[in-house]
C-alpha cells in the first residue's frame, strides 16, 4: 500500500503465483539459507551457550594432547594418527575463523579489536601444516612457537560480552566462577604447551654447543611454573629459539593473569552484595519496567538506538517517531517488550518492528478515542 512498510499479509501476496502457490526462487531460497545461518553463527558467537563452550574446550584439549604427545612421545603419536588429528583441529579452527570473519562483512579493523585478535592468535597452529610441506620438520618446528596461543581461544570464548550493547545487541552472560575455571584452565594448558615447546628446542639434534645439556620434559615443565609465577628459573635455555620462547610464554602470562586476578574480585565482590542484599528484602532493580525483569537503564538506551535507526531508515514519520520517544522516557513497558521480542535476534526485521510500533500507537489512539466522544471528558482528561 505504499506506506513503506512490507507487512506480512503484503509480503504473501507478492510472493503468491497466480494458481495460489508460493514462489520460491533459488537465489532466494540460497540467500535465505546463508543469512540463517550467519544469524546463527552470530547467535553461538555471541550468546556462547555452555555446548558450544564445552565443544571448543575439547577441541583446543584434544589439540594440545596431541602436539605434546607428537613432541614427547613421537612413536606414540605415529602409531595413533595423532598429527593427522592435530591438523584437523588446526583446520577446523582456520575455518571457524574465516566465518567469524565473514560474519563481520570482512572488516579489517575487527582483527584488531580483542576478540579478533585473540581468534587470529587462537588459530595461528594451522601454519604448521603449509611449514611441514614447504620446509620440512625443520620449519615445523620453528612454527611451532605459534601453539603457545591456542588456548587463547579459551579465553575468549569463556569471557561475557557487553550486555546488549555489541555489535549484533546479543549478550553473553558467563557465571564468574565458570570464567575463573576457564581462565585458569587457559593457564595451566598455556604452561604445558609452552613447557612442550621449550622441551622440543632444547632437545633439538641440530643445535651443537659445548654447554648444551639434554632437558627433560619435567624440567621444561618446571621451569615454565617458575617464569609463569614471576620466581627464578633452576636453569636457562641456551637455544636461541628456546629463548624466544620463553619470552612468548612470558607475554602470555602477563595477558592471563589480569583476567584472572579481575575474576577473582569480582566473585568476592558479587558475594559481599549478595550478603548485603539480604538486608534490603524490598529492594527492586532501578529503571526496571514491570513485566519485563532484568531490565535496566540500559534496555532504554537500546531502545532509543533502535528508534534512531528506524528514523535514519525513514520508515517511521518524525510525529510518530516522537511519541515512541516519550514513551520510552516515560519507560513504557510495553515497548520493552516489542524491543525484546523483535532486536534480539539478527538480522533485525526493521520493517516488521516498525510495524509493531504503528500498531502500537493505533492502539494508544484508539484508547482515546472514546474518551474524545464521552460526555464526561473533563473525568478522562483527568485519568
Amino acid at each position: 500500500n505504499r506506506d513503506g512498510v512490507l507487512s506480512r499479509a503484503e509480503y504473501a501476496k507478492r510472493m503468491e503465483l497466480p494458481d495460489g502457490k508460493t514462489q520460491v526462487t533459488s537465489r532466494g531460497g540460497l540467500n535465505d539459507k546463508l543469512e540463517s545461518f550467519k544469524q546463527y553463527l552470530v547467535e553461538c558467537e555471541e550468546t556462547g551457550p555452555l555446548q558450544y563452550r564445552v565443544v571448543e574446550s575439547f577441541l583446543v584439549a584434544l589439540g594440545t594432547i596431541c602436539f605434546v604427545t607428537r613432541v614427547v612421545s613421537p612413536d606414540i603419536a605415529g602409531e595413533l594418527f595423532l598429527k593427522e588429528v592435530e591438523d584437523i583441529v588446526n583446520v577446523s579452527f582456520f575455518i571457524k575463523f574465516l566465518l567469524l570473519f565473514w560474519i563481520n562483512e570482512f572488516d579489517i579493523s575487527w582483527l584488531f579489536t580483542g576478540s579478533g585478535a585473540l581468534d587470529v592468535a587462537s588459530c595461528l597452529p594451522v601454519l604448521c601444516i603449509p611449514a611441514r610441506i614447504i620446509g620440512g620438520p625443520g620449519l615445523e618446528q620453528t612454527t611451532d612457537l605459534l601453539q603457545i596461543g591456542r588456548f587463547l581461544r579459551l579465553l575468549r570464548v569463556a569471557l561475557p560480552s557487553d550486555s546488549g550493547r555489541g555489535k549484533w545487541r546479543w549478550s553473553r552472560t558467563v557465571p564468574v566462577t565458570q570464567q575463573i575455571i576457564a581462565v585458569l584452565l587457559s593457564l595451566l594448558g598455556t604452561t604445558v604447551v609452552s613447557a612442550t615447546v621449550l622441551y622440543s628446542f632444547e632437545n633439538d639434534p641440530s643445535f651443537v654447543s659445548l654447554e648444551a645439556t639434554e632437558r627433560s620434559f619435567e624440567d621444561a615443565l618446571i621451569y615454565m611454573v617458575n617464569i609463569f609465577a614471576g620466581r627464578d628459573p633452576p636453569w636457562y635455555p641456551g637455544n636461541p629459539q628456546a629463548k624466544i620462547a620463553s619470552v612468548i610464554a612470558t607475554t602470555s602470562g602477563i595477558i592471563f593473569i589480569p583476567f584472572l586476578v579481575a575474576r577473582s574480585v569480582e566473585l568476592f565482590m558479587s558475594s559481599d552484595n549478595a550478603a548485603a542484599s539480604n538486608f534490603l528484602p524490598g529492594a527492586v532493580r532501578a529503571g526496571s519496567p514491570a513485566g519485563v525483569p532484568g531490565a535496566g537503564l540500559d534496555l532504554w538506551v537500546a531502545v532509543l538506538e533502535q528508534l534512531d535507526d528506524l528514523e535514519v531508515k525513514g520508515l517511521l514519520a518524525p510525529e510518530d517517531l516522537r511519541l515512541l520517544r516519550q514513551m520510552c522516557l516515560k519507560k513504557d513497558s510495553r515497548l520493552a517488550i516489542l524491543h525484546q521480542r523483535y532486536c534480539k535476534q539478527y538480522p533485525i526485521n526493521y520493517q516488521l518492528f516498525a510495524s509493531r510500533l504503528l500498531e502500537l500507537l493505533d492502539m494508544g489512539r484508539e484508547e482515546m478515542k472514546p474518551c474524545k466522544s464521552s460526555s464526561t471528558q473533563g473525568a478522562c482528561v483527568e485519568s
